[in-house]
């Protein structure tokens, strides 16, 4: 990649990144929720753009010359790298600490649950009305 993009990666992905991050965090709702694009915004994207972030700005840093601080590459690459791929499961399914989700997005599982609980216990008690009248 020439070093223009690698500049302009530098500059756009941390902007992302902190979009990412942020943005889900602030709104009440969203048209994204119960879809894949759910996960992809809550779980893979902020890392992969964080990731991305680093490697880009190492690499400006490698063009100009300037020494980059390989204990900054490993104290960022290593989390970054360990959330995108929890990230990947988590996208695929796997269960979220509440702490990496927006409260929103909690209340709003919670009110799905309780709703198909209420769905559930309606539809047994109509079979069992159902059974009674046979």
């Amino acid at each position: 990649m020439s070093f223009a993009l690698w500049f302009v990666a530098m500059l756009v992905c941390p902007v992302v990144t902190v979009w990412f991050v942020v943005y889900p965090r602030l709104i009440r709702d969203a048209l994204w929720y119960g879809w894949i694009s759910e996960r992809l915004y809550l779980y893979a994207f902020p890392p992969f753009f964080g990731l991305a972030s680093v490697v880009s700005a190492s690499k400006v840093f490698e063009a100009w010359g300037i020494p980059w601080p390989e204990w900054l590459e490993m104290w960022t690459i290593g989390p970054m790298g360990f959330l995108m791929i929890y990230g990947g499961f988590a996208v695929l399914g796997l269960p979220v600490p509440p702490f990496l989700t927006p409260k929103w997005v909690r209340e709003r599982r919670s009110q799905d649950r309780e709703e198909r609980r209420r769905h559930r216990r309606e539809k047994k008690a109509a079979a069992r009305r159902n059974e009674q009248t046979s």
